[in-house]
């Protein structure tokens, strides 16, 4: 162990004429502590929420999709699928066809977005963990099914175990709306309520899941779709099975990975993320006040000791390193315990869920994930924030007390 850090754990350690020194030493490290410790446990809820609005979104938002540059739908005979099935990572595709369309229940009415959809949806996308009610059947016998989200399914007061039929109008494509006959401007069908999903609030109120084919017969296409998805192996590289596909493709359609469909969503998680996270800096920041004012008191108490050092032929650098050697103790003491604190909050919530949600949601407690990137970057930032918290008051002090010592001379 070298002399300076010796010195250094004596000084913390062994006892000084002024009590007052180590209770200050121990708030700083408290405080320390308290910001590690909320920081892994900040970020770590955020990790858990953000894979598991991931895990959501990923219900309707396929590794990769397909979709026109410009227009609402593309022909799917101008697109080799061969050629995209035979790239490796691909498992299968899935064609849909959305459209905004009018629901009636009853003698209530809802908008909602109707999306035509084939059966590989249905076994591919994980649509069949999200009902709440009935079945993932799109077709039973000559009759066509709906699968309705949970909000749509709440404003129509529908059920999969009710008789009642669910009508849907489209409007004709190409047909002007008459003011004297506006049913004309309207393709109708119906068909059976099967199942209810809930994925999140903006999908539940938004979307109807009916079969591909009942939606290109109503709005007049053959071969055209709104967009091509693509899933994948579980351990397929998506970004350069993206780059094979772009260029399969061309430039009149694009393709997005699952991060580029939700742009927004993403970079709002993650901008909230980080905003915590330079406020609790900032705590950190206040907290390290305590370890200048503890090292500032230090140096005051031992400058006959510093004294007797310079006078043996101590160097200024070397004394500075005695007590930045114990401002680094303190937020290494501080943050180690703050972050075995956090970590194991963090595995009582994994494993007891003691923190519960409540009202109407999809979890029912606080989901946790921790990661090992944010545990080094947490100790980098502590450390570093206890270095320059030591060396602002050491640089200042030393300084003066060598002044002192040579004009004592």
């Amino acid at each position: 162990m070298p002399l300076s850090l010796f010195i250094a754990k004596r000084y913390l350690f062994a006892k000084t004429s002024h009590n007052v020194i180590h209770w200050v030493s121990l708030i700083s490290a408290v405080g320390m502590a308290v910001g590690a410790f909320a920081l892994i446990v900040v970020l770590s809820v955020y990790n858990g929420m953000d894979s598991f609005v991931g895990k959501l979104y990923s219900t309707l938002s396929p590794p990769l999709k397909i979709t026109a540059v410009q227009g609402k739908v593309f022909d799917l005979q101008n697109v080799d699928i061969q050629q995209i099935v035979n790239t490796e990572g691909i498992i299968a595709y899935s064609a849909s066809l959305e459209e905004n369309g009018l629901l009636k229940y009853n003698d209530k009415l809802h908008i909602a977005t109707l999306c035509g959809v084939d059966d590989v949806f249905l076994e591919q996308s994980g649509i069949a963990q999200t009902l709440v009610e009935g079945a993932p059947i799109l077709q039973q016998g000559d009759v066509s099914c709906a699968i309705a989200g949970r909000t749509i399914a709440q404003t129509l007061d529908l059920h999969p175990q009710f008789l009642e039929l669910l009508w849907i109008y489209l409007p004709q494509r190409g047909k002007q709306v008459s003011t004297l006959n506006i049913e004309n401007a309207f393709k109708r069908t119906h068909l059976r309520t099967t199942g209810v999903f809930s994925v999140e609030m903006e999908s539940d109120a938004r979307y109807v899941f009916v079969p591909l084919a009942l939606m290109q017969n109503l709005l007049n296409y053959e071969h055209e779709v709104s967009s091509l998805s693509l899933y994948l192996q579980p351990q397929a590289d998506e970004k350069k099975a993206q780059q094979v596909i772009q260029k399969i493709v061309g430039n009149s359609l694009k393709v997005q990975t699952k991060a580029e469909q939700n742009d927004l969503l993403y970079k709002m998680m993650a901008s909230e993320k980080w905003a915590i996270f330079f406020i609790l800096i900032f705590v950190l920041l206040v907290a390290s006040f305590n370890s200048i004012g503890s090292l500032t008191m230090l140096i005051l108490e031992k400058k006959k000791d510093i004294g007797t050092l310079y006078a043996l032929g101590a160097q200024s650098r070397w004394l500075g390193r005695i007590f930045v050697s114990q401002g680094m103790m303190i937020a290494v003491l501080g943050c180690t315990a703050g972050v075995v604190l956090g970590l194991l909050t963090c595995g009582l919530q994994i494993h007891f869920k003691i923190i519960k949600l409540t009202g109407n949601f999809l979890l029912d407690a606080y989901p946790v994930q921790v990661q090992a990137g944010d545990i080094v970057l947490i100790f980098a930032v502590v450390m570093f924030i206890g270095y320059v918290a030591s060396l602002l008051p050491v640089r200042f002090l030393l300084r003066a007390s060598k002044t002192n010592q040579n004009s004592t001379k």
